[in-house]
């Protein structure tokens, strides 16, 4: 009898502290060029011209974008390792880095449609939110603001083929600027924003204040996710804050990573989580508030293009996807797997079938949540440039394709400091001390706030599971202290009361 209610208790205790776990892909700079060639010249983009080169790769190079068969092998990767996550979340860049005489709107149109087909092929049935890259307009970089005479956003739905895969409001809200927001689930929202308005290289927006007034539209939409106690995703591509490699250049115009910044603080009671693209490096960022304190976590994930950055100090990367888990409930990511392929092995067998595991943030990181506060611990952890940690950190940062370990103390200090600190200023205070031991104030404090924002209250979910524990413990020991009581002959009859499962509060996925 005892091992028959130890089995129920454990039975029972597994189903009240189970969370609902969720899983979906990030995918993000595909770069597809269609004049990759296999014999091209890798100093021109593998471009096939009068000489021909024997070792350029069927399925791409380290120093070119991608050609058609790696951008079917990553979509066709995802599939084989999970056919049928929540959804999709795909953080733009499908044009090469070619100059513009190689472009028109036409082709980009293609290009980006080319990509969207193939995913709405291998995944028909999941929900795809795409966003736009600083390399999908043309010319690149140039996003349009003018909506009321400019037909780019319009063309990319109907062109592209986006219209398939937003609803019909989310469409319409797209053609204002190249952003919506979508409901996930009855307390999950995500937004897909367009930051490529705030690039520093957008020539069009440098002047204005609220490019394609996307800032006053985000405010509106954070602060009644807000009021409907939503949780909320943001994806985008561009992200804010310092570029962890190099020389360190930051991306938004300053007065927009400025106002961004402003507005993720205000509103990080209702974000959990943030996943951008561009870099082509894997990294993430830890935002904090005024007092030091960490609020909000921000996700970068590698490219699918293997493409060698010709900025300085900036080299090739692995193609790679990455898997996330999430709790439905909370929609706070619990960890994400990171896979890719290894561009030389793949040309020298002539496949790309292996696509592999290349880290999982709970084993390599030893955390079981995604949260401001655990990346900020982990961050902190680094150390030095020696830590064996960081130097995981570093290996993962190009996909495998840099493992040297050759990282001295301004490139280490350039790496802490860009998770740490978003805003330009304290960066830049940050690699002029130790960010590390000191938490760097803002000398301009108009541009932070004050006091954490208001929001009604909310019953942390894993409270539902721990009163549900108890009250499974609670009605075992009552079975227990009856049955006790019974071979004592205290009862002549006994007869177990009915009850339900206490299962775990999850939201409509």
């Amino acid at each position: 009898m005892n091992s028959v209610l130890l089995f129920f208790l454990v039975l029972l205790l597994q189903d009240g502290f189970a969370k609902d776990i969720g899983v979906f892909w990030q995918v993000t700079d595909f770069h597809y060029d269609v004049n990759y060639s296999s014999t091209g010249d890798p100093n021109n983009m593998c471009h096939q011209d009068d000489v021909t080169f024997n070792a350029t790769g069927s399925y791409g190079n380290y120093l070119c974008d991608s050609p058609w068969q790696l951008i079917s092998s990553a979509i066709e990767a995802m599939y084989k390792i999970k056919p049928d996550p929540d959804f999709i979340i795909w953080t733009g860049d499908s044009v090469p880095h070619v100059p513009e005489s190689d472009l028109d709107l036409d082709k980009v149109y293609t290009l980006i449609g080319n990509i969207t087909d193939e995913i709405i092929r291998v995944f028909p049935n999941t929900s795809l939110f795409p966003v736009l890259g600083n390399h999908d307009p043309f010319p690149s970089n140039q996003m349009p603001y003018d909506v009321e005479n400019n037909r780019y956003y319009k063309d990319i739905l109907n062109v592209s083929n986006w219209n398939i895969v937003l609803r019909a409001n989310e469409s319409k809200q797209f053609q204002h600027g190249g952003y919506y927001s979508s409901q996930i689930s009855k307390k999950f929202r995500l937004i897909g924003l367009n930051t490529n308005l705030y690039y520093d290289q957008d020539k069009l927006t440098r002047d204005l204040d609220d490019p394609a007034n996307q800032f006053a539209w985000l405010k509106d939409e954070l602060e009644g996710a807000r009021k409907r106690q939503e949780a909320v995703y943001i994806i985008a591509h561009v992200p804010p804050g310092s570029f962890e490699l190099g020389t360190g250049l930051g991306w938004f115009y300053d007065k927009y990573n400025r106002r961004y910044l402003d507005l993720l603080e205000e509103y990080s009671d209702v974000i959990m989580a943030q996943m951008y693209g561009h870099e082509h490096t894997d990294s993430f960022r830890v935002q904090l508030d005024a007092e030091g304190k960490p609020i909000n976590t921000l996700f970068l994930c590698p490219a699918v293009t293997p493409w060698k950055s010709s900025l300085p100090g900036v080299g090739a990367n692995n193609p790679s996807v990455r898997l996330y888990k999430y709790d439905r409930d909370t929609a706070i990511p619990q960890s994400y797997t990171q896979y890719y392929l290894n561009l030389t092995r793949a040309n020298l067998k002539g496949n790309a079938d292996n696509w592999e595991k290349e880290y999982d943030t709970s084993d390599v990181y030893a955390i079981d949540q995604l949260t401001p506060t655990a990346l900020h611990g982990l961050a902190r952890g680094f150390g030095d440039k020696s830590n064996k940690v960081f130097l995981s950190y570093l290996e993962f940062n190009s996909v495998m394709w840099d493992t040297s370990h050759e990282c001295n103390d301004t490139c280490f200090i350039h790496h802490y400091c860009a998770i740490t600190q978003l805003d330009y200023g304290q960066f830049n205070a940050c690699l002029a001390g130790d960010g590390r031991l000191t938490t760097i104030s803002p000398t301009d404090t108009t541009r932070h706030h004050s006091r954490r924002p208001t929001v009604p209250a909310q019953v942390p979910s894993y409270l539902y599971y721990v009163m549900g524990g108890l009250a499974v413990l609670l009605f075992v020991l009552f079975l227990v202290v009856a049955v006790m009581c019974f071979r004592r002959g205290n009862f002549r009859s006994f007869r177990v009361p009915k009850y339900s499962k206490f299962g775990s509060l999850s939201v409509n996925s």
